[in-house]
């Protein structure tokens, strides 16, 4: 079995590559030592926006925000 890493960005893949010993390069890929590493361009995933924790509008009152845990939201692609 393979561990599958995506990094952010294909200079961050190939740093991650080298460390992980993954050296043999394919088209949008490197794999090697049982590692597969790819990579997106951006951020793939995003912090909710306090309307969807159910604050609207600006408040001071409502700062700082301090939750139990936090949504993440898959990035959308234009």
């Amino acid at each position: 079995m393979k561990t599958a890493i995506i990094a952010e960005k294909p200079s961050v893949a190939r740093e991650v590559a080298g460390i992980v010993g993954a050296c043999a390069k394919e088209d949008g890929f490197m794999h090697g030592n049982g590692y597969m590493v790819t990579w997106a361009f951006g951020h793939l995933i995003t912090l909710a926006m306090p309307e969807e924790y159910g604050f609207t509008g600006f408040n001071r009152e409502h700062l700082p925000i301090i939750l139990p845990s936090f949504k993440l939201v898959p990035r959308q692609v234009r």
